[in-house]
C-alpha cells in the first residue's frame, strides 16, 4: 500500500491525492488486514508517556527502600539474556511511601534504553491487562497512585501470561500500588516471570541528606539538619513522607544561611505569618488581608486584576469596608498596596506575583481550616464575583488555586462549590468549573476520585449544567491525559442528556478529541463500536457518527475537522481510521430504516471532495465498495453516485470497473451472462437518469 500523504498546512483546501488507501471492491487494504487488525487493537492499550529516569529521580538522589528493593534489582539483573526471569515487579507500599521514585530505579536498572522507557497512566474504568501494551525492547512503569479499588482477580490470571509475552518481547513492567489495591492475597506465587514486595520508606534524613549531597554547591549544606544551632534541626518526624523530606531539602538549597527564620517558617506552612496575618483582630490590615487573600487566588496575574479583586472584597454585604475619603485617588500606587501583602510588582508588564509563591497554597489552606464562617459565606460568593468580574479572564488561575486547596480540603468540598456556581447559570462560571475539574481529573492523588465523581455528574441528566461543565472538561487536558475515560463519560452524556447544550458540547468534546491526531485513531474506534453496538433503531449512536465527521464548511475549518483529519492521517493509523469508517457506513446501510439521511451524508462527503474541502481519493474508494457490497441501483448509492458533478463519472466507470473485474475471476463461461447482466444493470441506470434530465 502506498503511504497516505503529508497533511497539509492549516486552511488550504485538501485537494492532494491521497492514493490507495482503500482498495476498490473490498478494503482489503493491500494486504494489511492482519496490520490493521492489530493496530485497532492496539488503540485500547494504555498510552505510553516518555519518561528519563535519569532526570526524574536520579541515582544520586536515590536512597534505596530496603532489602526487597535490592532483592529485586537482583532478579532483573539476573533476568538478562536468561530463557527465564522476572519481568513483572511490583512495589507494594502505602500513598506517598516513594513508590514512584522507586519504579524509576528499578526501569532504570533494566537493559532498556532510556528512549525506550514509559509511564502508563490508569486511563481505564475497569483495570484490564488487555490494555496494557507489549512493545519489544520497552520498559513500562504502571502508576496506580490515587487509585483506591483492589485489583479484579482476572487482572492477576491474566498477568501471568503477559508477564511471557514481556519476555518473548524483551521487555519489562513495573506496577506500584497500595497492599488495599493489590490483594495480599495474590502478591506471591504468581508466576517466576512475576515479582510483587512490599518496600520500605525511606528514611526522611537521608534522602535530605543524599538530596543535598547531590550537588557540589548544597554539599555543605547537607549537615545543616544535624546541627542543634540550627533552625533546620530535628524537623522531620521518622514517618513522614519522602516528598516532604523533598520538600526540606528544596528549601535548604534556596536558604540565605543555617538561621534562615523565613526558610525554617516556610517548610512549616508560613504559621507565624499566618497567625501574624489573619489570627489578630481588628481592622488596621483588613485591606491588606484582602489584597493577601486575592493574590493567593491570582497569583501572577495584573496588578489590576489582584487589586480589583481585592477591592471587591472589602466591599463584600458582610465586610463593608468602607473606601477612603476621596476615593480611589485617596488609595496609594499599585506597589505600595502589594507590598504589604508579600507581593512584588513589574513595572514593566504590570504583573504582580507572591515573593514566596508557597504562601499561596498555605493561605488558602488556613482560611478554609481557621476561618470557616469567613470561607464559607464570604469567599463563596466573592469567588462567583470576581469570575464575572475583574478576573473573568484569569479563570485558569482560579481553577489551579482551588485545585492546590482541594490537596488540604479534599475533592467534595470543591465539588459541592463548583455545583454551587453552575447554578448561576453564567457561561464564565461554567467555564471556570469546567477548568477546575478537569485540573482535578488529572492530579496525580486525587484524580482516581475526581474522574469518578466526573462519571456521576456525566450521567446525571438531571443536572445539564454539570454535564456541560463535564463535556468541556473531557476536551481538554482531562481528555488529552485520559482519552479513553474522557470518551466514556462522553457517552454517558450522549446516550442520556439533560438539554440539547449537554448533547452538542459532548459531540464537540468527541470532535476535539478527534482532532488532535494521537487520538484520531482512538476516537474513531471508539465512535464506531458506539454505533454498532447500538441497539436496532437507537439513532443516538449514529446521530454522533454523523455529528463527528461532518464536512468542514470552508477550508479555515480543516484544523478543527474530524473527517478532514481522519482522512488525511498517514500510515496506518490513518489506514485504521478509514477502515473503520467503512465499516460503520456499511454497518448503518445494513441496520438502518432511515435511508435517506444517510444518503444525505454521504452526498455531503461526495460534495466536500467536489469543494475540494475533503481529499479525493479515499472518499471515492469508500463510496465506490459501499457500491459493491450494496449495489448501484439500491439505495444509498443509487442517488449518491448518480447525482450530476464533478464526480459523477468517475463514481460510475469505478463501479463498473469493480463489477467487471470481480467477474473476470469467474469461470469465463460462467461469467459471461452475469458480468453483460450486471453492466447493463449500470448502464440502465445511467442512461434512466439521463432521459430523467
Amino acid at each position: 500500500m502506498n503511504s497516505s500523504p503529508t497533511p497539509p498546512p492549516t486552511g488550504s483546501p485538501l485537494r492532494q491525492d491521497v492514493t490507495a488507501n482503500v482498495v476498490q471492491g473490498d478494503l482489503n487494504l493491500a494486504g494489511r488486514d492482519n496490520n490493521i487488525t492489530n493496530y485497532l487493537t492496539g488503540l485500547r492499550h494504555l498510552r505510553p508517556r516518555p519518561v528519563n529516569p535519569d532526570k526524574l529521580m536520579p541515582a544520586s538522589r536515590f536512597v534505596n527502600p530496603g532489602s526487597n528493593f535490592t532483592r529485586t534489582l537482583q532478579a532483573i539483573r539476573l533476568s538478562f539474556g536468561a530463557a527465564s526471569g522476572i519481568r513483572v515487579m511490583v512495589l507494594l507500599g502505602p500513598e506517598e511511601h516513594g513508590r514512584r521514585s522507586a519504579g524509576l530505579r528499578l526501569l532504570a536498572a533494566t537493559n532498556i534504553a532510556t528512549d525506550r522507557m514509559f509511564e502508563l497512566l490508569p486511563d481505564w474504568d475497569e483495570p484490564d491487562v488487555a490494555c496494557l501494551p507489549e512493545e519489544r525492547g520497552a520498559g513500562y512503569l504502571l502508576n496506580l497512585r490515587g487509585v483506591n479499588q483492589a485489583l479484579p482477580d482476572a487482572f492477576y490470571s491474566d498477568l501471568v501470561a503477559y508477564a511471557s509475552r514481556l519476555h518473548r518481547a524483551g521487555s519489562f513492567l513495573v506496577i506500584t500500588a497500595s497492599q488495599k489495591v493489590w490483594s495480599q492475597a495474590q502478591a506471591g506465587g504468581l508466576s517466576s516471570e512475576i515479582l510483587a514486595v512490599e518496600i520500605e520508606r525511606p528514611q526522611p534524613d537521608d534522602i535530605v541528606r543524599k538530596y543535598l549531597s547531590s550537588s557540589e554547591r548544597t554539599r555543605d549544606r547537607a549537615a545543616w539538619i544535624d546541627n542543634k544551632e540550627g533552625v533546620f534541626f530535628n524537623l522531620l518526624p521518622a514517618d513522614c513522607a519522602p516528598g516532604e523530606a523533598v520538600r526540606l531539602a528544596s528549601i535548604i538549597e534556596k536558604a540565605k544561611g543555617i538561621d534562615d527564620a523565613d526558610a525554617l517558617d516556610e517548610y512549616k506552612g508560613w504559621e507565624s505569618h499566618l497567625r501574624n496575618w489573619f489570627g489578630i483582630g481588628g481592622s488596621e490590615a483588613v485591606e491588606t488581608r484582602a489584597v493577601r487573600i486575592a493574590g493567593a487566588f491570582l497569583d501572577r496575574a495584573p496588578a489590576a486584576v489582584v487589586l480589583n479583586s481585592a477591592d471587591l472584597l472589602l466591599t463584600a454585604p458582610k465586610i463593608r469596608y468602607p473606601m477612603p475619603e476621596g476615593g480611589l485617588l485617596a488609595r496609594p500606587d499599585a506597589p505600595t498596596r502589594l507590598a504589604p501583602a508579600g507581593m512584588s510588582f513589574d513595572s514593566a508588564t504590570g504583573e504582580t506575583r507572591l515573593v514566596h509563591e508557597s504562601q499561596g497554597p498555605a493561605i488558602l489552606r488556613y482560611l478554609w481550616t481557621h476561618h470557616t464562617q469567613l470561607s464559607e459565606e464570604v469567599l463563596t460568593q466573592w469567588l462567583q464575583d470576581i469570575s464575572q468580574g475583574p478576573a473573568k479572564n484569569h479563570l485558569r488561575a482560579l481553577a489551579s488555586a482551588l485545585t492546590q486547596l482541594a490537596e488540604t480540603v479534599g475533592v467534595t468540598p470543591i465539588f459541592d462549590l463548583a455545583h454551587g456556581w453552575l447554578r448561576q447559570a453564567h457561561d464564565r462560571h461554567l467555564q471556570l468549573v469546567s477548568d477546575l475539574i478537569a485540573d482535578l481529573a488529572v492530579h496525580a492523588t486525587l484524580g482516581s476520585e475526581a474522574r469518578a465523581d466526573l462519571a456521576r455528574w456525566a450521567a446525571g441528566k438531571s443536572e445539564p449544567a454539570r454535564q456541560r461543565a463535564v463535556a468541556r472538561a473531557c476536551s481538554g487536558s482531562f481528555g488529552k491525559q485520559y482519552p479513553s475515560q474522557a470518551l466514556t463519560r462522553a457517552r454517558y452524556i450522549l446516550r442520556s442528556p439533560g438539554s440539547e447544550k449537554a448533547f452538542q458540547e459532548a459531540i464537540d468534546a468527541v470532535r476535539a478529541l478527534a482532532t488532535d491526531r494521537d487520538l484520531a485513531p482512538l476516537v474513531a474506534d471508539t465512535v464506531v463500536k458506539w454505533v454498532m453496538n447500538a441497539d436496532k433503531g437507537t439513532g443516538t449512536p449514529w446521530d454522533v457518527f454523523y455529528g463527528v465527521f461532518d464536512v468542514p464548511e470552508s477550508s479555515e475549518q480543516l484544523a478543527k475537522s474530524p473527517l478532514a483529519v481522519a482522512l488525511t492521517q498517514p500510515g496506518e493509523s490513518g489506514d485504521a481510521i478509514r477502515r473503520r469508517l467503512l465499516e460503520a457506513w456499511q454497518y448503518l446501510i445494513d441496520h438502518s430504516d432511515d435511508m435517506v439521511r444517510i444518503e444525505e451524508v454521504l452526498r455531503s462527503w461526495r460534495q466536500g471532495v467536489e469543494k475540494g474541502l475533503l481529499p479525493h481519493e479515499p472518499v471515492v474508494d469508500i463510496i465506490v465498495t459501499l457500491g459493491r457490497t450494496t449495489g448501484i441501483i439500491h439505495p444509498p448509492i443509487r442517488g449518491v453516485v448518480m447525482d450530476e458533478g464533478p464526480l459523477k463519472n468517475e463514481l460510475f466507470l469505478s463501479l463498473l470497473a469493480v463489477v467487471e473485474r470481480a467477474y473476470e475471476r469467474q469461470q469465463p463461461a460462467a461469467a459471461e451472462s452475469v458480468d453483460a447482466s450486471a453492466s447493463q444493470a449500470l448502464k440502465s441506470v445511467n442512461v434512466t437518469d439521463s432521459d430523467a434530465e
